[in-house]
């Protein structure tokens, strides 16, 4: 851990950060539970810079994207290790994050049976991993299709403003126009998104459909 890279580190977190994003498109606020399964931490797994990579990242750069930080832990060293840490947490985060010793302390944040068997859930689970196709990122080769939703997507972004601008001037009268526009800016993420962004394992198991709806 001592030697990996400090970017390659970010680089990851932030695809995790992303790709959960794009998991809680259905949730009532968009925003995400990550479960960390500490099981068996020792000090061979201290890696304090990707400790502070992630409470840079979402303190800084993902501030209303975390819900619930679950760490799942059983570890007399990792809690040794967060009596260091926590005093550099912004309070913001730190009230976010919950530590767990079994299932019945995870349940209020995950139900039983959406909880995983190996943390103490009802839910079997069993990784599968489904290798990618030449094909599933060919339009991201596309570059005149990649600019025409380019602008498209920036032209919503503007509308979406404007209509926000209408809607703080206008209280309750704008509050259609803002939702439209509002749905357009969905549409027109949704349509950008194959050209810049590679498929993962949660596109081709068909829990991320191509319109960005999400089904498990």
């Amino acid at each position: 851990a001592r030697h990996r890279s400090v970017a390659a580190i970010k680089r990851f977190l932030c695809w995790q950060i992303e790709t959960a994003q794009l998991l809680a498109v259905g949730s009532a606020d968009g925003r995400v539970t990550i479960l960390f399964d500490l099981t068996g931490f020792s000090r061979d797994n201290i890696d304090l810079a990707l400790v502070r990579t992630l409470i840079t990242l979402l303190t800084n750069y993902y501030p209303e994207t975390l819900g619930i930080l679950i760490l799942h832990v059983n570890s007399w060293v990792f809690s040794g290790l967060w009596a260091l840490i926590a005093p550099f947490i912004d309070p913001a985060v730190k009230a976010k994050i919950v530590m767990a010793k079994s299932a019945a302390d995870i349940a209020p944040f995950i139900a039983r049976d959406r909880l995983v068997a190996e943390v103490g859930g009802a839910k079997p689970f069993d990784y599968e991993y489904v290798l990618p196709t030449a094909e599933e990122n060919r339009c991201m080769a596309d570059a005149a299709a990649r600019s025409a939703a380019e602008a498209a997507f920036v032209a919503a972004v503007a509308d979406y403003e404007a209509a926000t601008r209408r809607w703080l001037d206008a209280a309750d009268s704008a509050e259609e126009e803002r939702v439209r526009a509002r749905d357009a800016l969905r549409s027109a993420a949704a349509d950008l998104d194959p050209f810049v962004r590679a498929r993962t394992l949660y596109h081709r198991l068909g829990f991320i459909r191509a319109d960005r709806s999400v089904q498990f």
